[in-house]
């Protein structure tokens, strides 16, 4: 049996139905909220795919959530959906449209309204504006509020290895969930490159030609050695992968 599995997708045109070719229900399945769709469409996908049988993991961004209002209509519609779990990032807005400027905002307005889990981002290679420091009292912040974390998505085993060292000497204890990008067509990936949250180990690729030979290789990324230290480390409560929709190839829970 593999890896306890989520596989994350971003909503558009015939998602569920490319999905269902590829990943059976009851599988989860986490929607990303980016600013230019914003947290309606991340909402219809979720209650899309849970009535399809999927585990739906809807991500809600802070700064797109124009009001209390708007956030407990989501939630009711979330809940008649049978959705138990909310994924709450602060978001890439630069401004709040609402009153959640950051994410523990919002996970402290989640936690009133009852009936959810909360899940929290990680950052295995920092963040670009938080120093180390302020965000690893974050997480513990986080932690009284959330029951899981997911970190960003990582290239490397070895920093993911480091960081999960780092934070239960810190005294973050939630169960952690290793972000991986899934079996991408290579030419994708590199086109995304510059827009996914990565640090030191997509440069380290860059500078070692390996994103420049899969710009020139027709297959896809193949992600097995880095799932493989990831399993290896039993660290980890299980992959999320970041499939920016490119199904082929999914691996299987």
């Amino acid at each position: 049996m593999g890896p306890q599995l989520t596989v994350e997708v971003i909503p558009g045109a015939d998602v569920l139905s490319q999905l269902q070719r590829h990943l059976s229900p009851p599988a989860t399945v986490a929607v990303t909220c980016l600013p230019h769709h914003g947290p309606a469409k991340t909402v219809d996908l979720a209650v899309e795919l849970a009535a399809a049988g999927y585990r739906a993991v809807p991500h809600l961004a802070a700064r797109s959530i124009e009001s209390k209002q708007q956030l407990a209509e989501y939630a009711a519609r979330l809940a008649d959906a049978g959705v138990r779990d909310i994924f709450v990032i602060a978001g890439d807005a630069q401004e709040p449209v609402g009153p959640y400027a950051w994410s523990v905002a919002l996970m402290e307005e989640i936690a009133d309204l009852g009936g959810f889990q909360t899940g929290f981002a990680a950052y295995p290679e920092g963040h670009p504006t938080i120093p180390e420091p302020e965000l690893t009292q974050l997480m513990l912040k986080k932690q009284e509020l959330g029951a899981w974390a997911v970190t960003q998505m990582c290239f490397s085993g070895e920093v993911l290895s480091d960081y999960i060292t780092r934070l239960r000497t810190d005294g973050v204890t939630v169960p952690i969930w290793a972000g991986v990008p899934g079996r991408v067509r290579r030419t994708r990936l590199v086109s995304l490159a510059g827009r996914i949250g990565v640090g030191p180990s997509l440069k380290f690729a860059r500078r070692s030609g390996s994103l420049l030979r899969m710009a020139l290789a027709s297959s896809s990324y193949d992600p097995s050695r880095l799932v493989r230290s990831i399993e290896g480390s039993g660290a980890f409560a299980g992959l999320h992968v970041y499939s920016f929709n490119d199904f082929q190839g999914l691996p299987r829970n």
